[in-house]
């Protein structure tokens, strides 16, 4: 994805984020929980607001972040220094892929919570929607992070097919990791449990199929794109799941988090039950 490209889509993505947050139910209640239907995840500001601030805050610095420094190799990178699982991919460009990978990536993103509107009214729904945003949105700031920490230059910096400015910006060194597939395996992920949760193992099988699919998509699109190498898509995917899996499992039907201060403990307390 070009700088432009990963702007507008980021931007997109964080605006549609505020609408719901800001439309969802507050203060949901244990009790609220166990009526049908849903929501299927218990929001408690002292846990979601530093989650979406903190997480919305690293994964929006890509946005405004390019004074870094491009690929420390280009114009053109040597590909006798990529890994060998890797190497093979060294040097594509496809601006159809790309196309293609952006287009994947915006269907998959909004298809899957769609489908936690089939299963519930639309305020249980919204409520559900804020913690897959925030799987999303935790997926998107590590990348972030990681990618800048790691510099990795692009595919496409290894050959001259692209375009001497996608070869020499500040994103031409951001291939580590995936961050398009690591969103998409965080929102499959996190909408598969909540349907799971609202007793529709048949809806969260199909949300999970068709989110697993479209990330492989993805992942195979971003390859061809020459913006990722295969071994970006795959630490992707693995991060995403297991952002996917680890945000909800602190949403617990009746789990509470409290401030803790004490004379030997400073931090939050985490209660549930089972």
């Amino acid at each position: 994805m070009t700088k432009r490209g990963g702007r507008l889509w980021r931007w997109t993505t964080l605006a549609a984020l505020w609408v719901v947050i800001t439309a969802a139910p507050r203060g949901v209640a244990a009790a609220d929980l166990a009526s049908a239907p849903g929501p299927a995840y218990a929001l408690s500001w002292q846990l979601d607001l530093p989650i979406l601030l903190i997480s919305g805050g690293l994964a929006a610095s890509y946005l405004v972040v390019d004074e870094v420094a491009p690929p420390f190799c280009a114009p053109v990178c040597d590909r006798a220094h990529v890994n060998a699982f890797d190497r093979w991919a060294a040097g594509y460009y496809n601006p159809t892929w790309q196309t293609v990978g952006d287009v994947t990536t915006g269907v998959t993103l909004v298809a899957l919570p769609l489908s936690l509107f089939v299963s519930e009214s639309w305020r249980p729904a919204l409520s559900d929607l804020v913690v897959v945003s925030e799987a999303l949105l935790t997926s998107s700031a590590i990348q972030v992070i990681v990618s800048y920490a790691v510099g990795r230059p692009r595919p496409r910096v290894y050959g001259e097919t692209a375009p001497l400015d996608q070869r020499t910006n500040a994103n031409a060194a951001r291939s580590f990791f995936s961050g398009h597939v690591a969103d998409g395996m965080a929102a499959t992920f996190a909408t598969a449990e909540a349907l799971s949760r609202l007793r529709r193992p048949t809806l969260a099988l199909v949300t999970l199929i068709v989110g697993v699919t479209g990330t492989a998509l993805i992942g195979v699109a971003r390859v061809g794109a020459g913006g990722h190498f295969p071994s970006d898509v795959i630490i992707g995917a693995a991060v995403g799941s297991g952002v996917g899996i680890a945000i909800p499992a602190v949403h617990g039907v009746g789990m509470r988090v409290a401030p803790l201060a004490g004379s030997e403990a400073h931090g939050l307390s985490l209660t549930t039950t089972f």
